[in-house]
């Protein structure tokens, strides 16, 4: 068994929807069931179900054109037999938890591996960053351009509504005020 590198615009169907495709499906003979009206073949139904990541996809071809399903069932075809329908290939739902490198969520305590916030000026507000902060996503405090006293305030408020995080304040490198800039280190390590 080998994977096939067969585009799929080859086809000359009159209702070939014009998708390449490489297959790299290695058991070849496998077969989907399901409803046939289930299968998109147009550009917005095959988009739509290609985001919907928290379902099976199953890639298909029926009557000679690739469309996508998230319903039915592959099985293997017996005895060389083709099916109906050929699965192409099938991937499983996955959670927008399960995306993203492992250590990164361990180190940081949160659940989703993304970063929001750091809009200068306190744009990325304490509120923000605390209403994210206890759905356990990190988001940074917009700390560039504030004055020294409101700093402060936002990181007690801050850390006194999670004091276990998870939060961020971002450092702006200030070359022309390099006393703001030292002042904003120091409020850093001191909290």
């Amino acid at each position: 068994m080998t994977a096939l590198d067969t585009p799929l615009s080859k086809n000359n169907n009159q209702k070939d929807n014009k998708i390449g495709f490489f297959n790299c499906f290695y058991g070849q003979n496998q077969g989907w069931k399901g409803d046939l009206d289930g299968i998109a073949f147009d550009d917005r139904g095959i988009k739509a179900k290609l985001l919907d990541l928290e379902k099976s996809c199953y890639i298909v071809r029926s009557q000679g054109q690739i469309g996508v399903t998230q319903e039915g069932y592959w099985y293997p075809s017996e005895n060389g037999k083709s099916s109906q329908v050929e699965l192409l290939m099938a991937v499983p739902p996955i959670q927008i938890q399960q995306l993203g490198d492992p250590s990164f969520l361990s180190f940081h305590g949160v659940k989703s591996a993304y970063v929001t916030g750091a809009m200068a000026g306190g744009i990325a507000s304490e509120e923000m960053v605390i209403a994210l902060g206890k759905e356990r996503i990190l988001s940074s405090f917009g700390a560039g351009g504030l004055s020294p006293s409101r700093l402060e305030a936002a990181i007690k408020r801050i850390q006194q509504a999670l004091p276990q995080g998870p939060y961020a304040f971002n450092l702006i490198h200030s070359p022309s005020e390099p006393a703001i800039e030292r002042h904003a280190v120091d409020l850093f390590l001191n909290y």
